[in-house]
């Protein structure tokens, strides 16, 4: 497929293609629960049919493709093939209830809906049976495909198997397909993504392929140099593996599976949904070397009782996907004599504003040439931020955000007054970039987004003098129940 102009070059359909093309046999990712493991050409040839599925049933550039399910390939072979003709992805918290699954789908409007068996002690299909039987022609809450991934049995109707979708494909031309593809650009909306806030009420976020991309001045810029710097980072980190604990739903979830796509060629693991003694288990027997997820899941992870029985050798680092570290769970990281770990990294960002900042600490306890050598392609490219000293973590009672990333403009400002406030000064994160995206209806950007484009965070912090991001509180307090959490707290709820 040629693709000559610009912004059409960094689609999924494009990434995923290239990838096919460069690296057919390597695992692009891995649900070892379900012993499903995917090479590069695996995914194109999956993504494609399916594509072509959606395009069978009238699915059109802009549509909405929602997805509710415990994690498992089917899932990411029906966003990529979405994302391919330009359909917009719609992943659903695997733990909605009846009435969380209504506002979701009254919002976002799905043409297809696709669902697993079962999850979480809940059965999708009697879940959405129920909706259908509630639904009247003011609230149509079910498109009127519903597709089930997963199951053996034979699906009943109106539901009708995931694979009916690969056998639709052959009724359309690849010319269809390819146009179809050859429409889509980086600008136009790839995911929604919902986000409660500090309301607890779902909103919508409209995130485009590019908000997920490296920043300007990194390898989007398709110099000789970034080409030749790409290939060489992809023939390192093809040695290596991440798990990730997050599910798709999540905006972490989601960009881990993107930096498979885009930034790096390595395996990502996955898991149905996040068990401490699953993800341990399975951490040891993919011998992963990377393992990114919250830091209530690390700990979680970390606290498993007989853990001492697990080789955990391959393990060189940790990814906290969300600020709320502390120093203790550092300590016992960087401390625990069964990990000795090179590396671990934190960042900063949230569904409306993308990658805000990324810092990386590296513990010194054993030398790897390899990952040394990626380390510095990758902070070369824009793909890292920067590095953090191990003793900076006991410095104070903030959380590390990691240095503000390359394109990303960062100001702080007193919630009060409104006025731009100095280096070390505490007050409210503002963010401008092009990760930052608006909500999906303008009622409900409301007060979080200022006449000029930046977006209110309602996380307090400062910066230093080297460009670090600390964050300190939230300004406003979650209610859930009658009772006031602090953001820290949310965390041991969050993805789990």
């Amino acid at each position: 497929m040629e693709n000559t102009q610009g912004s059409s070059r960094d689609t999924v359909s494009e990434l995923l293609r290239k990838r096919a093309a460069c690296a057919p046999r390597d695992i692009a990712y891995s649900y070892p629960e379900w012993e499903q493991h995917y090479t590069w050409s695996d995914m194109w040839e999956n993504a494609s049919a399916l594509a072509k599925g959606l395009l069978r049933l009238g699915v059109a550039k802009g549509d909405r493709i929602a997805l509710l399910m415990q994690g498992r390939m089917e899932m990411i072979l029906a966003m990529f093939g979405a994302a391919c003709i330009g359909a917009i992805i719609v992943p659903l918290n695997a733990y909605s209830k009846k009435n969380e699954l209504r506002g979701y789908l009254d919002d976002a409007k799905p043409e297809v809906l696709i669902i697993g068996t079962e999850g979480y002690g809940q059965c999708y299909p009697a879940l959405v049976r129920e909706l259908i039987a509630e639904s009247d022609q003011e609230h149509p809450w079910i498109p009127s495909h519903v597709f089930v991934a997963g199951g053996d049995e034979e699906t009943e109707l109106p539901f009708l198997p995931f694979s009916d979708l690969y056998a639709l494909a052959g009724q359309i031309r690849e010319g269809e397909f390819l146009e179809a593809c050859q429409a889509v650009r980086s600008e136009d909306p790839l995911i929604l993504l919902y986000t409660s806030g500090t309301t607890g009420r779902p909103k919508g976020v409209l995130r485009t392929t590019s908000s997920f991309l490296v920043s300007e001045g990194g390898f989007a810029q398709r110099s000789r140099a970034a080409e030749w710097l790409t290939r060489l980072s992809d023939r390192i980190i093809r040695k290596f593996s991440l798990m990730n604990l997050l599910p798709l739903h999540h905006l972490g979830g989601f960009a881990a599976i993107f930096t498979g796509l885009k930034a790096c060629n390595i395996r990502i693991v996955m898991l149905s949904h996040f068990h401490p003694v699953n993800a341990l288990s399975m951490l040891e027997r993919e011998k992963c070397s990377i393992l990114s997820g919250t830091p209530f899941m690390i700990q979680r992870l970390l606290a498993v009782p007989g853990r001492e029985g697990c080789s955990l050798s391959s393990l060189l680092g940790v990814v906290f996907t969300s600020p709320a570290e502390n120093s203790a769970l550092l300590k016992n990281i960087i401390h625990d004599p069964q990990l000795k770990l090179v590396f671990f990294m934190v960042s900063y960002g949230s569904s409306e504003a993308g990658s805000v900042s990324n810092g990386v600490c590296f513990v010194n306890r054993r030398k790897n040439a390899a990952l040394s050598m990626l380390f510095k392609l990758l902070n070369y490219s824009n793909l890292l931020s920067g590095r953090i000293d191990p003793g900076e973590f006991e410095a104070g009672d903030w959380i590390h955000g990691g240095k503000v990333d390359r394109g990303v403009q960062v100001r702080i400002v007193n919630p009060d007054t409104g006025a731009v406030l100095s280096c070390l000064e505490q007050g409210e994160i503002h963010i401008r970039s092009h990760r930052v995206m608006r909500y999906y209806t303008e009622k409900q950007n409301g007060s979080s987004f200022t006449e000029d484009g930046w977006y209110k965070s309602g996380d307090l912090g400062f910066l230093d003098d080297r460009g670090q991001l600390k964050i300190t509180d939230r300004m406003k307090r979650i209610s859930r129940g009658g009772e006031t959490i602090s953001p820290a707290e949310m965390e041991r709820d969050k993805c789990c």
